[in-house]
C-alpha cells in the first residue's frame, strides 16, 4: 500500500476532511487558498524517498472576515483560522538514530505558520522576526505527524502564531510560537 493510501485511510485524516468540507460549505473563500510549495524546502528541496515522503495539501480553515485583512485580529477561536498539514517523515532526516532532526521540526513547523500568517497579510507575503521552540517528546521517524497551526494574533505588519506537531493520538510532540512580519520592502519579496 503506498503512503498517500495510508494516509486517506488514517481517521485523523479522515476527521480533518470532514471537518474541512463542513468548514468550507459556510467559508468560502478558504477553498481557493492555492499553496505555492516551490521554492521551499518542505514542499520541494526536501521531499523524496526516506525523506519527507509525503506532505499533504494543507487544510486552511480561515473563516472568511479574515480575508478583509484588518490590521488587528485581537481574539481568535479555536475553530477559526488555522490550519492543518500531515507528513510521512523518513528516516534520512534523523539526528539521533529514528528520531526526526530537531532542526528539521523548527524548518517545518517555521514554513508552515509563516504560510498561515501571509494569508492574513494583504500582500500575501512576509517573514519570520523570531521563533520559539518548545520540544516535548521525540518525533519518530517513518511515521505520520500532523502539524496545526493557528494564529494568536495580529497587530499591523506583525502577526503571532503558534504550531503544533502532533502524533496521530494528538499528543503534543513539538509546538512553537512565531512572530512573522510583513516588512516594509513586503514588493522585494518574489516567490516563482
Amino acid at each position: 500500500m503506498s503512503i498517500e493510501d495510508e494516509l486517506i485511510k488514517l481517521p485523523a485524516y479522515q476527521e480533518y476532511i470532514k471537518e474541512y468540507e463542513q468548514f468550507t460549505d459556510t467559508n468560502k473563500q478558504t477553498s481557493l487558498i492555492q499553496e505555492q510549495l516551490y521554492p521551499s524546502l518542505t514542499g520541494n528541496t526536501l521531499v523524496g524517498e526516506d525523506k519527507i515522503n509525503l506532505r499533504s495539501k494543507t487544510l486552511y480553515f480561515v473563516n472568511d472576515k479574515y480575508f478583509e485583512y484588518e490590521d488587528i485580529i485581537e481574539e481568535v477561536y479555536d475553530d477559526e483560522n488555522y490550519s492543518i498539514t500531515f507528513f510521512h517523515l523518513g528516516q534520512l532526516l534523523t539526528g539521533h538514530k529514528g528520531i526526526i532532526h530537531g532542526g528539521l521540526l523548527a524548518t517545518l513547523l517555521d514554513e508552515l505558520t509563516c504560510r498561515l500568517a501571509f494569508i492574513n497579510f494583504k500582500n500575501g507575503k512576509g517573514v519570520t522576526a523570531n521563533l520559539n521552540i518548545n520540544y516535548k517528546k521525540p518525533t519518530f521517524a517513518n511515521q505520520f505527524i500532523i502539524i496545526k497551526c493557528q494564529i494568536i494574533k495580529k497587530q499591523g505588519r506583525k502577526c503571532w502564531v503558534k504550531g503544533e506537531i502532533l502524533n496521530l493520538n494528538k499528543e503534543l510532540l513539538t509546538s512553537c510560537e512565531i512572530l512573522v512580519i510583513e516588512p516594509k520592502w513586503v514588493e522585494n519579496l518574489i516567490h516563482k
